[in-house]
C-alpha cells in the first residue's frame, strides 16, 4: 500500500514536522463520546485524538511506521 503522505511517513518520528489536517467521518454517537471521553480527561477532542494515534503509532515497530 502505497502511503498516503509520503514527505510525512518518512519522518513521523520528527518533533518539527509539518502539519496535515485530516478529515474524519464518524457516526454521531461516536463523535459524541469521543467529545465527552476526551472532556472527562480535561483535554479536547484534537488532543485526545494526536495522543492516542501517536500511541499507536509508539507500539508499533518501526519498519510498520515507515
Amino acid at each position: 500500500m502505497q502511503p498516503l503522505f509520503d514527505s510525512v511517513s518518512s519522518d513521523a518520528g520528527r518533533p518539527d514536522q509539518e502539519v496535515v489536517e485530516l478529515a474524519l467521518l464518524l457516526p454521531l454517537w461516536q463523535a459524541v463520546e469521543l467529545e465527552a471521553t476526551a472532556r472527562r480527561r480535561g483535554m479536547t477532542t484534537g488532543q485526545m485524538l494526536r495522543r492516542v494515534i501517536g500511541e499507536l503509532l509508539a507500539s508499533q515497530p518501526a519498519s510498520a511506521v515507515s
